[in-house]
């Protein structure tokens, strides 16, 4: 995964590294391509 995208997930989620990676990948595959939109549109 995209590094800035973990910050990304990190910042929204309201958690450090670890918990935030533990959370993510604990989503299910529909809510993690949610976040992965939410965050490409916050880059443009």
């Amino acid at each position: 995964m995209d590094f800035t995208l973990w910050l990304f997930a990190i910042k929204k989620l309201g958690q450090t590294y670890d918990a935030a990676k533990t959370v993510f990948d604990a989503m299910p595959p529909e809510e993690q391509e949610e976040l992965r939109k939410e965050y490409e549109a916050s880059q443009k």
